[in-house]
């Protein structure tokens, strides 16, 4: 099991001392956008870190119930094919919000994470790795993983914090709560992550609601 394994980012940071390339964006400052006039409106404060669960948050069905192994994608069932036939799908607001880290602008720079205490890691790390959104592999777009059985608040959340050096406070969790309120105790041990409760999977209605309540300075548990 890979435990904050960081994988190569999409955006390639510049090496130390060396200028910054054009159109370099730093996730604490993000650009200022236009309104419909052209006119340029103010840039939200928007998270370093998005940290997903994975199982009954970003897709379906969970690990514990596969009957078979992940094998790879099937373009024609829009999912990871299990060798028992089964088929592990993105719930579509996590296509949707996987969609704008690869598009949208004012999110280019945000890192991405996973926490999942699947006891089926090896199932989880495959269906990451070979997921896609718009011929993306998901796993491309992760840079650290936290896939193990254990605390979230006490073992994911601290690991993330050493490996990526990112605060807390620049963090925004999303976990379905479905067997034990994740997002509850998360809040408790890593004071200053924002975290969003998804009970019936990512929505992206729930996807904005967490970068508005991380923008207006919303500290625990938002949603």
């Amino acid at each position: 099991v890979r435990s904050s394994t960081l994988l190569p980012p999409k955006f390639s940071p510049e090496p130390p001392g060396r200028p910054r390339a054009m159109g370099h964006v730093d996730a604490r400052t993000p650009p200022a956008r236009c309104n419909a006039a052209g006119g340029a409106v103010s840039a939200q404060r928007i998270p370093r870190l998005l940290v997903f669960d994975l199982d009954a948050c970003l897709w379906a069905p969970e690990m514990f119930e596969l009957r078979g192994e992940p094998r790879c994608w099937d373009p024609e069932a829009q999912g990871v094919k299990t060798s028992s036939g089964e088929v592990v799908r993105l719930f579509p607001g996590a296509q949707a919000a996987f969609r704008r880290l690869l598009k949208d602008t004012s999110l280019l720079g945000v890192q991405v994470a996973v926490a999942s205490k699947t006891t089926e890691a090896a199932y989880a790390h495959r269906c990451l790795d070979e997921l896609e959104v718009d011929g993306t592999k998901l796993g491309s777009l992760v840079h650290y993983r936290e896939i193990a059985y254990g605390s979230k608040g006490r073992m994911h959340f601290p690991a993330l914090r050493k490996a990526s050096g990112i605060a807390y406070d620049e963090m925004l969790f999303f976990d379905d709560c479905t067997y034990s309120d994740n997002c509850r105790e998360v809040a408790s041990a890593c004071p200053g992550v924002v975290c969003v409760r998804t009970p019936d999977g990512l929505s992206e209605e729930l996807f904005d609601r967490g970068l508005a309540r991380f923008a207006e300075g919303g500290v625990g548990v938002v949603a």
